[in-house]
């Protein structure tokens, strides 16, 4: 999902690792779009799911980190991460797509998901 800090050309986007049984957010990243970002999200997963999990994603190249026997590319696996997403944007008028609402710095920005996911969280237990 992205958002933007400060005007619209400035694009920043919010990674989610999502359980899908539970529906508790494991880690998250905020920023670009890169293989660095992804790399902050996949060291806030625990080193066990890591080994145990079946990772669903799209075909985005960050992704290719994934061991390949543990990632599954398909239309319909993502769709649990896509509604959580849609929920966020219903919570929070900064994170809308058509929004004169945004955040004046990404520490704003990345303090709103912390607080997002940790209400997110507890709320799921």
């Amino acid at each position: 999902m992205w958002s933007f800090v400060r005007k619209k050309e400035n694009e920043i986007w919010i990674w989610l690792a999502l359980e899908r049984i539970s529906r508790k957010i494991l880690s998250y990243a905020v920023g670009d779009r890169s293989v660095d970002t992804f790399k902050r999200l996949w060291d806030g997963i625990s080193d066990e799911i890591k080994r145990k999990a079946i990772f669903y994603t799209d075909r985005w190249d960050a992704y290719n980190l994934i061991p390949y026997k543990q990632r599954i590319v398909r239309r319909g696996g993502t769709n649990h991460v896509e509604r959580l997403f849609l929920t966020l944007r219903n919570d929070n008028p900064r994170f809308a797509r058509k929004s004169i609402r945004f955040s004046k710095s990404l520490e704003m920005l990345e303090d709103s998901i912390k607080l997002w996911v940790h209400y997110h969280n507890s709320s799921t237990l």
